[in-house]
């Protein structure tokens, strides 16, 4: 298998596996099991260069298909990714067989972990400091899991022909929009104008045709808006258990949490107006989209349904089309995005 050929193999395995972790419901909005590192443990013995661009493809390919491409979390998932990805490349390379594959595997769920709290610490405030007991006693059983089930997949010597199939290039419009958009968000202050950004950007959401999943917005309205609170500011409101509830701190974590809202829901919408085509990042989404179905098709054990995948047996060539939106509606969204930010300037 060719260098480039195998980087784009790889990068695609580990979007399968993050569209497979999706499915399972998250403890805290942050945390996941980390299945995605599983082609990173098989690919630890890769030259520098290609596995830093495995690294990067994973970071940004995770975020494009989660929908956050455009939000705090596509920043997390690129620094979670090189953290744990150097960490687990370095001691490999240092240690060799000196150390096994699963302690690599739990220092880099650290290294990850690590790096996400101080992510969102920076965000959500010094609260979010107190989940990390939480999410390193969670990382640990997940990383020996990655390990285990690295250890059972088998890459095919070669992977079938297949040649991406070019199709409409993706709208610059589209793309304008959606980081004129965002942006206009990040700049939203109030909590109003925030409420209304977030029904806009659902709606838009729904109008291209990607489905709206509650939970995780009311996860990470429960999670900033405690974070904040943590961290007392401001007039107390009341107190509970002798803890007090000020009211800027609510206001913060209520409106951190409608920003991020807004902006996931903004990417997702997005995401199925935006298809890469062209490059090693068009092979890898066509990649994906190949293994996702077979996914799909296959029946029997996951192992089974995962060999299976592995070798596209019962791929179906499908297109992956973008979603065609009027221009009209593209400018309309951004103006409507502005005005909310202007609003917000102005009043709040």
């Amino acid at each position: 298998m060719r260098s480039q050929d195998r980087i784009a193999y790889l990068a695609a395995l580990s979007l399968l596996m993050s569209a497979v972790e999706l499915l399972v419901p998250r403890v805290l909005p942050f945390f996941r099991l980390g299945l995605a590192n599983i082609p990173l443990l098989m690919a630890l013995g890769m030259a520098p260069g290609p596995f830093a661009l495995l690294l990067l493809l994973k970071g940004i390919g995770n975020a494009y298909i989660s929908g956050t491409l455009f939000s705090l979390f596509a920043i997390m998932s690129v620094v979670q990714t090189f953290a744990s990805g150097i960490t687990m490349y370095a001691l490999s390379r240092m240690l060799g067989r000196r150390i096994s594959l699963y302690s690599v595997s739990a220092m880099g769920a650290l290294a990850s972990t690590l790096s996400q709290i101080a992510m969102a610490a920076l965000y959500a405030g010094q609260g979010a400091l107190a989940f990390l007991p939480l999410m390193l006693a969670l990382s640990l059983p997940s990383s020996m899991l990655v390990a285990y089930l690295s250890t059972r997949i088998t890459l095919p010597d070669e992977i079938p022909e297949i040649g991406n199939e070019e199709s409409e290039g993706s709208s610059r419009l589209a793309i304008a929009s959606m980081i004129i958009s965002a942006g206009a968000v990040m700049m939203t202050d109030g909590i109003i104008p925030l409420s209304l950004s977030l029904i806009i950007a659902l709606s838009f959401q729904a109008y291209a045709g990607r489905r709206i999943m509650l939970l995780p917005h009311i996860a990470l309205l429960l999670f900033m808006t405690l974070s904040s609170l943590l961290t007392p500011s401001g007039r107390v409101l009341f107190s509970f258990l002798s803890f007090p509830i000020t009211e800027d701190s609510l206001i913060s974590g209520v409106e951190g949490a409608l920003r991020l809202s807004s902006c996931m829901a903004i990417s997702q919408g997005f995401s199925r107006l935006i298809v890469p085509k062209r490059g090693i990042i068009g092979k890898v989404m066509y990649i994906f989209s190949l293994m996702q179905s077979s996914f799909r098709e296959t029946e029997g054990s996951l192992m089974e349904r995962i060999a299976r995948t592995l070798e596209l047996g019962g791929a179906v060539r499908t297109q992956n089309k973008a979603v065609n939106i009027p221009p009209f509606t593209l400018i309309g969204i951004s103006i409507a995005f502005i005005a909310f930010a202007t609003l917000g300037f102005l009043f709040y």
